[in-house]
């Protein structure tokens, strides 16, 4: 199962701020932490109202649950694009202060590059442009085009003999979806294997 990284907290933390007493956000809504609500009851078994007071480490614990239980599988139902870690955790970034990634996507429909352009487009409440939306748009745009380093052939296939990538055919996919030469890590895992 896919989780979030350090990448994805930082961001939204950044973004988000900490407020370890219960306040009314520009809405009116209950708000704690790092931009908890009531709608993570199920996360925090708590009533966020007056007077709540948390610790930094509640927070944490309540972001993280909350942005891997909640978010990370809106970002993952759109299973074909094959988001990579930071594709992911900008998505994640995104969800979590947008409420879905459905309409970015077009329901699936829209590629990876126009993807990171429309991210931009998202930069408006109420029908005005807000400095902060903007700067989280371009940070959450910078995050999901920065390309993911490669692990050598030679360090997959000690991985795949390990049991990190699964079994044949699902090893397969993950790998050629990773962008892996799944040939050439096949030849390096029988060679080691002997």
């Amino acid at each position: 199962m896919k989780k979030i990284s350090k990448n994805c907290l930082d961001l939204v933390k950044k973004f988000e701020g900490c407020r370890l007493t219960a306040y009314r956000d520009e809405v009116g809504v209950w708000t704690i932490g790092y931009g908890i609500t009531n709608s993570d009851k199920s996360i925090t078994g708590t009533t966020i109202k007056r007077g709540l007071k948390i610790s930094k480490e509640t927070a944490e614990k309540w972001l993280e649950e909350s942005l891997n239980k909640k978010y990370l599988p809106l970002v993952l139902k759109y299973d074909e694009y094959n988001w990579n870690q930071n594709e992911l955790d900008a998505l994640v970034s995104f969800a979590y202060n947008i409420g879905s990634i459905t309409q970015l996507t077009a329901k699936g429909t829209r590629s990876k590059k126009t993807i990171a352009a429309k991210l931009l487009e998202y930069n408006k409440a109420g029908g005005k442009v807000y400095r902060g939306l903007t700067r989280r748009r371009k940070a959450e745009q910078k995050l999901f085009i920065t390309p993911i380093k490669k692990k050598s052939n030679k360090t997959i296939a000690k991985e795949v003999l390990a049991g990190k990538w699964g079994n044949n055919p699902e090893r397969k996919k993950k790998l050629i979806a990773a962008g892996y030469d799944y040939e050439a890590i096949r030849k390096i895992v029988n060679k080691l294997a002997k």
